[in-house]
């Protein structure tokens, strides 16, 4: 899952250190994502590559599964700041540009989890120069 840095996998989570556990624990994590929102998964590889449905509900669900389910956002939406910079430098990210990204996108807001989620995902991917939510 090549979700670029954490995730589109779009993701918050560096790859170049990720052990094969958490790889596995993220791919289990996009396919329970994939399934629970409903998403063509065509359209989540065309995320990963840049080309992102605009206005595509079930992509945003996706992306609040992922940022839920990696501990980004809570269940009612809200970015937990602290826990987004710490799994980004854990994955070996450089810190100070984890902190330009996440300042950058922590206050996106949406109508509802999933677009917001969905409007993060792309600020992450519009501001990113490392790599997010990639598992290979």
């Amino acid at each position: 899952m090549r979700l670029p840095a954490i995730i589109f996998t779009f993701c918050l989570v560096g790859a170049l250190a990720l052990t094969e556990d958490q790889k596995a624990k993220l791919e289990e994590y996009r396919a329970a994502c994939t399934t629970e929102s409903g998403v063509d998964p065509q359209v989540v590889e065309n995320a990963k590559k840049g080309n992102v449905a605009q206005d595509d509900e079930k992509l945003a669900c996706f992306s609040f599964c992922m940022l839920r389910k990696i501990g980004i956002m809570d269940e009612d939406g809200d970015i937990k700041e602290d826990v987004a910079k710490e799994k980004m430098i854990a994955g070996g990210s450089p810190a100070d540009k984890v902190d330009n990204v996440v300042s950058k996108c922590k206050h996106i807001t949406g109508p509802n989890k999933c677009k917001k989620a969905g409007n993060l995902m792309k600020c992450f991917l519009e501001n990113k120069s490392f790599n997010v939510l990639e598992s290979n």
